[in-house]
């Protein structure tokens, strides 16, 4: 069975950013600066599913926040560095695993959970 979406189920916006290296020195901090892989201000759209069932019970064990699978249209710009950003909400998702299904190029499947800093 083939990952897919169709068209009216890839609802939910997100940002996708790439780190681009360190920026301005902060109270002694280097911080890295974020690039929107898209362009400034540009978001995607994805099919956005919560985990649930045996999922969710693998995911606390794993002790992952608030994890989920996206799916949304082939791009190869989406690296498992980048940091994804639902809607307006301002705390990032980090990339788990990203699949491209069936190796043609069409859709990724990509596994993600709340940023934690460490």
């Amino acid at each position: 069975m083939s990952k897919s979406a169709n068209s009216g189920e890839l609802k939910t916006a997100i940002r996708v950013l790439t780190p681009q290296g360190a920026g301005p020195s902060v109270g002694g901090y280097v911080s890295e600066t974020w690039d929107n892989v898209f362009g400034d201000g540009v978001s995607v759209r994805c099919k956005w599913v919560n985990a649930h069932g045996a999922e969710a019970i693998t995911a606390t064990t794993l002790q992952l926040k608030d994890p989920a699978t996206l799916t949304m249209r082939y791009s190869p710009k989406i690296t498992p560095k980048c940091r994804i950003y639902r809607g307006d909400d301002p705390d990032p998702y980090e990339i788990i695993s990203i699949d491209n299904v069936e190796e043609r190029c069409r859709w990724l499947e990509i596994k993600v959970s709340r940023y934690v800093p460490g």
